[in-house]
């Protein structure tokens, strides 16, 4: 089982809400993490467990060899991103445009197109007994964030070599639920984040910015039928408005995490919730056997 954790905005605990239910996880299955949000990645911050880095990725990116271009200007047309512009004597390509499609390179009928690689960031792994985390890291300057999500999730499926322990990679391979930390917003990355996920869980607070950010990414994931429910953070007394949201709508909500100083304490030190705020250990086991992780579901 697949459960993604996303939110329409930053700031609202998605992460504190991933790495606690992930961990939660662990506890009694083997459990993979994968920290998606690959231009802000932090989810290492949560759990001390040494770090290995598994491999570079890189996309396609095109290079002309001019000795062979007749400057035809097929290239330029088939670009949807116009990553390229031919000029009379010369193509000039812009990386920074270019989504690594290869229907340059497929089409240039005088084969001056070729394929350059270009890295784009790297996959580091984690272990910490019955839980392995993967994570994707954006060089600085690379925007192509769903193509390392991709990659991250691809490695995912193929996890074979230790880490620290044979046990640790035994348990990545085994895993019987995967937690993903997916990126803020509704955007193409987070979007391919929660692409695939049985259940897409939508972290948001009782404010007007976070009611409107997660109405923006409940309509999003809809059109790619995502199945959503929602964790309401910070949770306040007397304001409903998360909650009438939810009966509106017909989505679950899921659990009500209360604003609490244990709370915003234990984040801004890095400890994992359940183990520093032990009443709210209870919260992250609910929330997991109403999604379905523990067997039979809860909506």
């Amino acid at each position: 089982m697949t459960i993604a954790v996303a939110s329409g905005k930053g700031g609202v605990g998605k992460t504190m809400l991933a790495t606690s239910l992930a961990v939660t996880l662990a506890r009694e299955h083997p459990t993979l993490l994968l920290d998606l949000d690959v231009e802000e990645p932090n989810a290492h911050l949560f759990l001390d467990a040494p770090c290995t880095t598994i491999g570079e990725v890189t996309v396609m990116q095109p290079r002309i060899e001019e000795e062979f271009c007749n400057h035809c200007g097929l290239c330029q047309k088939i670009c949807a991103f116009h990553a390229l512009l031919v000029l009379p004597d010369q193509v000039v390509v812009f990386p920074e445009l270019c989504k690594s499609c290869r229907g340059c390179v497929v089409l240039c009928p005088m084969g001056a197109v070729v394929d350059d690689a270009k890295r784009i960031g790297v996959v580091e792994q984690r272990a910490l007994r019955q839980l392995t985390v993967l994570t994707g890291r954006l060089d600085v300057g690379a925007t192509e964030a769903p193509a390392l999500i991709r990659e991250v999730k691809s490695r995912a499926g193929t996890l074979s070599a230790p880490v620290d322990t044979a046990a640790s990679a035994a348990a990545a391979m085994a895993a019987d639920v995967t937690v993903i930390d997916a990126p803020p917003g509704c955007g193409c990355a987070a979007v391919e984040a929660v692409r695939g996920a049985d259940c897409t869980i939508l972290v948001t607070e009782p404010t007007p910015f976070g009611l409107h950010d997660l109405d923006l990414t409940v309509r999003t994931l809809r059109e790619f039928r995502q199945q959503v429910a929602v964790v309401l953070n910070k949770a306040v007394p007397h304001d409903d408005s998360v909650q009438r949201y939810c009966r509106a709508e017909n989505i679950p909500l899921l659990a009500s995490i209360p604003q609490s100083e244990d709370i915003a304490r234990a984040c801004a030190h890095g400890w994992l919730l359940p183990r520093a705020v032990p009443w709210s250990a209870p919260l992250f086991l609910d929330i997991l056997e109403r999604t379905g992780a523990f067997g039979e579901v809860h909506a």
